[in-house]
């Protein structure tokens, strides 16, 4: 009986050595895109340092510098967020989040929402990748398996292969030179928190936001938003950008929405007075803040997360 026991325990033992390799390599070797490194990055955090969590598309890390939060207003933050991050993935990106950080506030941005309304009209092939590069970097879990299960649209081969990366990205192995490889293996973590700000200006108008009879946003669509909940305080947020009539009256329903619920909300279209941006100047193109346009959303932001939200994680010198 003791031998069968030992015998079994060692199973165990070998098949968590593996699954611990397979992780690893498959981290190693993911994609040379800036999206993939995100969970690496994020891992890389010292345990329960970061305050709070930026969550989106790059209608989140266009627009926030969690260093300059950090120096005017003192709380932690890092983004976790990717190009075309879709909306449905927040609940797990936030599950996943906690298990390393005692994550006081999430901030989801919402622009997706208006986007995506209708998944079915959305690229399949676009919706595969952009959660390919999301997951490449992230542990093997429950949480992983659950989200590739659900919103992987793939054959159970190719499910498996994304659970398990080094399977889809072998041959990157042998490409990567070998600094690369070291340098993904001894990861630190980043100094700008996963900041990407860009300094080119596009001179854009201030867009006029009027509301509309017809209600474009789908039910479908505004029960992903019901879904993002956790038991920790999240602030759902828009961010301003050069929207179109038809976007215009989108985001004023997502606002009525929001609000609606009761739930904490932030649509910084409304505010751009009260930040001081400026069309002309403070936008890279007319879905983005350029790093001028980013420090007047952060500095706003930042006081009003500051002002409104109990973060609780005790910060020493370093």
């Amino acid at each position: 009986m003791v031998n069968s026991v030992k015998h079994f325990i060692s199973i165990l033992s070998l098949m968590a050595f593996l699954f611990f390799v397979l992780s690893k390599a498959g981290q190693l070797a993911r994609p040379m895109d800036g999206d993939s490194d995100v969970w690496a990055d994020y891992y890389a955090e010292a345990d329960n340092t970061i305050d709070t969590v930026m969550i989106g598309s790059s209608a989140m890390y266009r627009y926030w510098i969690p260093v300059q939060a950090f120096s005017e207003q003192n709380f932690t933050s890092a983004l976790i967020a990717s190009a075309g991050q879709d909306i449905r993935l927040a609940p797990y990106i936030m599950e996943e989040a906690v298990k390393s950080q005692n994550v006081d506030l999430f901030v989801v941005e919402l622009r997706s929402a208006v986007f995506r309304g209708n998944i079915d009209q959305i690229n399949k092939d676009n919706l595969n990748y952009n959660l390919e590069v999301l997951v490449t970097g992230m542990n093997p879990s429950f949480t992983k398996y659950e989200m590739i299960q659900k919103y992987y649209q793939e054959d159970e081969v190719q499910k498996i292969k994304l659970m398990f990366p080094i399977l889809m990205y072998h041959d990157n192995l042998v490409q990567y030179d070998s600094e690369l490889i070291i340098d993904r293996m001894n990861t630190a973590a980043d100094e700008y928190k996963f900041a990407r700000q860009v300094s080119k200006i596009t001179p854009l108008k201030k867009p006029v936001l009027k509301a509309s009879d017809e209600k474009y946003m789908s039910d479908e669509a505004l029960g992903y938003i019901d879904d993002i909940q956790l038991g920790i305080r999240v602030l759902f947020l828009s961010t301003p950008y050069a929207l179109t009539a038809k976007q215009g009256a989108i985001q004023l329903e997502l606002d009525s929405y929001l609000e609606g619920k009761g739930y904490d909300y932030l649509d910084l279209n409304l505010y751009i007075e009260d930040m001081e941006l400026d069309y002309s100047t403070d936008f890279y193109n007319k879905r983005h803040t350029n790093i001028s346009g980013a420090k007047k959303v952060t500095s706003y932001l930042a006081k009003y997360i500051k002002d409104n939200y109990d973060l609780s994680a005790e910060l020493n010198e370093e």
